[in-house]
């Protein structure tokens, strides 16, 4: 596996030990999944967990059961150098790591092997993931499958790994000092935020648009994405979750209070089976899956007419150049933020 300029890892065939056989296409897991009925969807709130979580909770609930259940658990943590990289977890001391949405693509280095070698040793597994990363271990660890358990995300597409890079540096390079955490969308400013926390050593903190600005306009994520064969209600996972939108109407009086609530639709009966370890745990109501159907459980998400000129300026002239061209603090989008803000204030 190799890294492009934006940080998206390729993998590299050595052409002259390729035989050219074409297995390597035929057991790719990046393919629709056929299901012939559509998964049971719950709105979800665990009242513990709301204070630190970005939706629910569910994600944290899942893994902590998982665990106290004798599984081992796989799923994103951010390392000290603020890279997102998959980990393998048994303990609950080991958890908290995992907790929270990381938007950017997780390296997974060794990962898979790690959940075939504990499969083999007939530990079960929970691995927590985007739908193309569950679709691949699902592949890998086929024969396995009745001992593993696959949870994936309502996935928007996964931005650059080097962009973050670049966001970060460019922020320390702002406030002339060194990061020491970065949290996205930070829990305590209410389930709809979209704003970075970025906590410095000499102990102050702000709030930053820009990076998910960026990411929500599909300037900077795997071209792959565009074309996701995931993005729908056929799920190659046994449970999916993300966050319930849409709820205020589906549900009224559920979840008004801005404090987050998880979309968790039950793909198989090991993922039934999954949840029902935290039912009793949690507030749930089943509610109609067409009332909370986020875009990206309709279709992918459509890359920007912009995105290749952006990558290009970005490997040529870095962070702070596009984020002048292209960011939350061009003019332009400045302007439309503007009579946006105003419009929102305008009686109808």
């Amino acid at each position: 596996m190799a890294a492009d300029g934006m940080g998206f890892r390729y993998p590299v065939i050595d052409k002259d030990l390729c035989v050219k056989c074409g297995l390597c296409e035929k057991v790719c897991a990046f393919h629709a999944v056929e299901r012939e009925t559509l998964p049971a969807a719950f709105a979800v709130r665990f009242p513990a967990y709301l204070g630190r979580s970005q939706s629910g909770g569910v994600g944290y609930a899942l893994l902590r059961k998982a665990i106290e259940e004798g599984m081992v658990v796989y799923g994103a943590a951010m390392d000290a150098g603020f890279v997102v990289r998959h980990r393998r977890v048994d303990s609950l001391d080991g958890l908290e790591p995992l907790r929270l949405s990381k938007y950017v693509q997780s390296d997974m280095d060794g990962i898979p092997g790690k959940v075939l070698k504990d499969l083999k040793e007939g530990r079960r597994v929970l691995f927590s993931g985007t739908p193309c990363q569950c679709a691949g271990l699902g592949t890998l660890c086929a024969q396995y499958r009745d001992r593993l358990y696959l949870v994936d995300i309502v996935c928007h597409s996964v931005p650059a790994p080097e962009v973050w890079k670049g966001f970060l540096r460019w922020q320390e390079a702002k406030q002339g000092v060194q990061l020491e955490k970065a949290v996205f969308r930070d829990p305590s400013l209410g389930w709809h935020t979209a704003r970075t926390l970025l906590q410095f050593a000499n102990g102050e903190s702000v709030h930053s648009d820009s990076f998910y600005f960026l990411f929500m306009k599909m300037l900077m994520s795997r071209p792959s994405c565009g074309a996701c064969p995931f993005a729908s209600t056929r799920r190659p996972s046994d449970l999916t979750m993300g966050d319930c939108q849409g709820v205020e109407k589906a549900l009224p009086g559920f979840a008004d209070d801005n404090r987050g609530c998880s979309l968790v639709l039950l793909n198989t009966p090991r993922g039934q089976a999954l949840f029902s370890l935290v039912e009793g745990d949690c507030e749930n109501k089943s509610v109609d899956l067409q009332q909370v159907l986020q875009p990206n459980l309709r279709t992918p998400s459509v890359p920007s007419p912009d995105a290749l000129r952006f990558e290009k300026d970005f490997l040529r002239k870095g962070f702070p150049y596009v984020q002048a061209r292209y960011g939350d603090e061009a003019l332009m989008n400045r302007i439309v933020a503007f009579y946006k803000k105003i419009l929102r204030h305008l009686p109808l």
